[in-house]
């Protein structure tokens, strides 16, 4: 026998279901590569987003008891009172927006050639367009780290992108954009570029790391003895303005860890 109960938990599934935001368009970095940053900031808004919006639908119900009252499955009057106010009008390409702590934006329709930060997952009069933030290094950094401000939510779908300059200047970009060397046979590494690492494992399951540095840096790395002049630690030869560290992992000897530096041939 269906009860009150069951038409309730009915209406409140139906709730959150339109209350609920379509999560087709996720945001990218994924932060990907594991970025030290950027996913935490992406999956933070994402949740922030999904947790707001299903709460108007689940938690602005009132019920109330007695026989005489009517219940939630019997009068839909409350959810007229939980409607979303009407959505601001959408951004215009080539808008320009005060973002707040001295930054700024320019909206545009195409992430071609930016660097996206990340975005709001929720649909509404953002989607389809990108702000370009731009300011002082610091301040865009300060923004992008709490949140992006108000955008999110004053623009529900709207992308978050800096210019490749931008992103470098952030730390956000690796020192090349290729995978640098090719490895020895026994050897397999997967490379996470934007942190400038590989990690490598041997046939037999030895580990080791590979960390592509800055030229300039290996003269002081060959001569200091927990760095370059650690035998357990191989330097390659400096190549386009890099130079790359091969350090032992686990079940490694310092003649495998020669091997493998060895054995590295960089990609032209």
């Amino acid at each position: 026998m269906t009860t009150v109960n069951d038409r309730l938990s009915a209406q409140l599934r139906a709730s959150r279901d339109d209350a609920m935001p379509d999560l087709d368009r996720l945001t990218d970095g994924a932060i990907a590569s594991g970025r030290r940053r950027r996913n935490l900031r992406r999956a933070g808004i994402a949740l922030v987003g999904v947790g707001a919006a299903a709460g108007v639908g689940v938690f602005g119900v009132v019920v109330t008891s007695g026989d005489d009252a009517p219940t939630v499955a019997e009068d839909d009057s409350w959810a007229a009172g939980s409607e979303s106010p009407e959505a601001p009008p959408g951004p215009q390409v080539g808008q320009e927006l005060d973002l707040g702590e001295g930054v700024t934006g320019t909206v545009t329709d195409d992430e071609a050639g930016v660097y996206v930060l990340g975005g709001s997952t929720l649909r509404g009069s953002g989607s389809g367009f990108v702000v370009i933030a731009d300011g002082p290094t610091s301040a865009v950094e300060d923004w992008w780290s709490r949140g992006f401000g108000t955008l999110t939510s004053d623009y529900p779908g709207i992308t978050v992108a800096v210019t490749m300059a931008d992103a470098e200047a952030l730390g956000m970009l690796g020192k090349v954009d290729k995978v640098p060397v090719t490895v020895p046979d026994g050897w397999t590494c997967e490379w996470f570029l934007d942190d400038d690492k590989a990690a490598c494992q041997a046939a037999d399951g030895g580990t080791a790391g590979l960390v592509i540095r800055d030229a300039a840096d290996r003269e002081a790395w060959v001569g200091d003895p927990d760095k370059g002049a650690d035998p357990a630690v191989y330097l390659t030869e400096a190549h386009d303005g890099t130079f790359i560290s091969v350090q032992p992992g686990r079940g490694t000897t310092d003649a495998e860890i020669q091997a493998l530096g060895e054995g590295l041939v960089w990609v032209e």
